[in-house]
């Protein structure tokens, strides 16, 4: 594929977008070949200057002023082989990114936690990105990379099918950004609860004819205690929006991280497929010890360069590889995902109930 970038960073200039340039900046191969993209090309040159030029023998990005417009979304798509979206709320904004980059067969990761957009987009739009070999992978960010790697790995571990997969999540308190709030917002009042729950079902974000699945029955009960995990509950609240948008931070700024012992920590439980979900066949840990929003720039980054990676040719055993093309999760990155992310400061294990770690 013969063209100009690499990768683009769409939403440079937000608070995740900065963090996500930022570690590109820091960490990237210097052969690569990168741009920065937003609305206003003030801000993208004052993010390009504050580079650190000192610590970095790689070439500044290449700035590109791109709004939502089709025409503009079209022209930065044939113009990259991968865009990383950080445009939120996604239910909202995502949606032309992610037909741009099909329509010209660009690959795409982006930093959603919005399920619900996410499934819809999978039903509608998956056959046309098989069709155009474009691989399309959202929700790479916090809510979703560690889970769904997570799940691959303790299925390595078991190989067998694997019963319902529990899962937790803890950090440290840093505060939320606007652009959390304005997602939490956004879904809020695009979908109903019937929908979220629709899109919370077993087998919900399955692809038909990608294999067998089993899908498991909920709990009767909303709230359930894990011996491992602790207390879990399926309630959803109603939505308090008046509140959330009073301590909402304004559009693209977020918490000021302070020094100090942070970390993020992702906890499972799984049963082998007909036991007893109380007793768990395996359980799991991931953590990173740094902020929650370090840790989206970095699982989301590092998701783009293993899918450029993978793209080079480096990987032939993902499944990313196997399908070429399609909505995909970000376990289809496969293990070249697990390893990159394990020289980014990710530590995990997996323990089967009685045998070895």
């Amino acid at each position: 594929m013969n063209r100009p970038y690499d990768l683009i960073v769409y939403g440079a200039t937000g608070y995740l977008g900065s963090l996500v340039v930022q570690y590109l900046w820091a960490n990237s191969p210097q052969t690569l070949r990168w741009a920065v993209a937003g609305r206003s090309e003030k801000k993208l040159v004052a993010l390009v200057n504050s580079l650190d030029q000192s610590q970095s023998h790689r070439k500044l990005p290449h700035i590109m002023v791109a709004t939502l417009s089709d025409d503009d979304l079209g022209s930065m798509a044939s113009q990259t082989r991968l865009v990383l979206n950080t445009v939120g709320p996604f239910c909202k904004y995502g949606t032309p990114v992610v037909i741009a980059c099909i329509e010209n067969s660009c690959a795409y990761v982006d930093s959603t936690g919005e399920h619900v957009w996410t499934q819809q987009l999978a039903a509608q739009w998956h056959d046309k990105a098989v069709a155009n070999n474009a691989i399309i992978v959202p929700q790479c960010a916090v809510e979703s990379s560690p889970p769904d790697l997570m799940t691959l790995l303790v299925a390595r571990r078991l190989r067998r099918p694997l019963g319902p997969v529990f899962f937790t999540i803890q950090h440290t308190w840093t505060g939320y950004s606007g652009g959390t709030i304005a997602s939490i917002l956004a879904s809020l009042e695009t979908y109903s609860i019937r929908q979220m729950m629709a899109a919370s079902a077993p087998r919900a974000a399955c692809i038909r004819d990608s294999g067998p699945h089993h899908p498991h029955s909920r709990p009767v009960v909303p709230v359930r205690r894990d011996r491992f995990l602790g207390n879990l509950t399926l309630v959803a609240f109603p939505p308090l929006r008046w509140l959330l948008q009073w301590l909402s931070p304004k559009p693209g700024t977020g918490p000021q991280v302070t020094k100090g012992n942070h970390f993020v920590e992702w906890k499972t439980t799984v049963a082998v497929d007909g036991e007893d979900v109380s007793q768990p066949s395996a359980v799991g840990v991931m953590r990173m010890n740094t902020d929650v929003y370090s840790v989206c720039a970095t699982l989301v980054s590092e998701a783009a360069l293993t899918l450029l990676e993978i793209l080079d040719g480096n990987d032939n055993e993902s499944m990313v590889k196997k399908l070429g093309g399609g909505i995909l999760t970000p376990a289809s990155l496969g293990m070249l995902y697990v390893e990159r992310l394990e020289k980014a400061g990710l530590d995990w294990k997996v323990i089967e109930i009685g045998g070895d770690e």
